[in-house]
């Protein structure tokens, strides 16, 4: 069985965080290591984590940021420091399911070729509260569904469709400390590791099955009205050369989809002529004329003085 080192990264969370480090010490099979990456600019969270730690049956490394090293550097700093020959990334928000350890492990040792692993993801409210209906339309939108079991997607694809989740993966130790994520890209970082993962050859291998689960919160980034998850998602995607049919369809997709958010927020960071250029590209230009579309055109041109209602 591998050696599973679960890295989490946590800021000013610390009543999540025991539940996501309880989450790792309630498998089925215990991980090899669990470590803590702290941004927190207090000490609650080492508490909650030193206490955690005494009566655990694995051991558990936290490591506070001091200053705080923001998103990318505290994952690749985690990345570093993992001993084992596996890596699992976890964020405080997000939990894993009992088996979630054992059933990516089986998959490297039925699969000696595979380099990444994911399954499934349960959708929960803030409170905690699981969303079937939700659940199911997630998975099945980022190609989490029975036909694509295995490795029937390239690692390009699965990271161009999201399949590869943002976190709740098990990644070969040496891949990820190669890769690093880039930190000059903010929110855009995961999806960016993803992509950079399929473009380097490595194999992924999704599990029709649930291992995780994320949590729809107001200060998570998916959930955080002031994310540039979009607009640096679309870019990375636009600017990725798809090599298949199934690829180029994939992306032409998630382009149509992300084109309106990615313009707003192109909006909102200044770049008016990179909003526009998303506004008449193939991705939006059948919008162009609907309500929606002359209201976005209006924000476009007038931002930040358009009233809110036309926004």
């Amino acid at each position: 069985m591998s050696k599973v080192s679960i890295v989490i990264t946590t800021y000013k969370r610390p009543e999540l965080v025991v539940g996501a480090i309880t989450s790792c010490l309630e498998q089925t099979v215990l991980p090899y290591e669990i470590l803590v990456g702290d941004d927190s600019p207090d000490t609650r969270t080492a508490e909650v984590v030193h206490e955690l730690a005494a009566k655990a049956q694995v051991p558990i490394r936290y490591l506070h940021n001091v200053p705080s090293l923001k998103q990318a550097r505290n994952v690749n700093r985690l990345f570093e420091e993992a001993a084992g020959d596996k890596i699992m990334l976890l964020h405080d928000d997000d939990l894993l399911l009992p088996e979630s350890v054992e059933t990516l492990s089986r998959v490297f040792e039925e699969n000696p070729t595979v380099d990444m692993a994911y399954g499934r993801q349960y959708i929960i409210s803030e409170q905690g509260e699981i969303d079937p209906v939700s659940s199911t339309a997630f998975n099945e939108d980022f190609y989490r569904t029975a036909e694509f079991e295995g490795s029937v997607l390239t690692a390009f694809e699965a990271g161009l469709g999201q399949q590869i989740p943002n976190n709740g993966y098990m990644l070969k130790a040496e891949i990820a400390k190669q890769l690093m994520w880039r930190t000059d890209i903010g929110d855009g970082c995961e999806y960016d590791f993803g992509i950079r993962l399929g473009l380097a050859g490595y194999r992924t291998y999704f599990v029709n099955k649930y291992v995780g689960i994320y949590r729809l919160s107001a200060q998570s980034i998916s959930g955080s009205g002031g994310s540039d998850m979009a607009r640096q998602a679309f870019k990375i995607m636009r600017d990725s050369v798809a090599d298949t049919p199934r690829a180029q369809s994939i992306k032409n997709r998630r382009l149509y989809e992300r084109a309106p958010i990615a313009i707003t927020e192109c909006v909102r960071h200044g770049e008016k002529k990179e909003a526009l250029a998303i506004f008449f590209s193939k991705w939006y230009r059948s919008r162009i004329l609907s309500l929606r579309g002359m209201k976005r055109m209006l924000n476009i041109l007038f931002y930040p003085n358009l009233p809110k209602i036309l926004r």
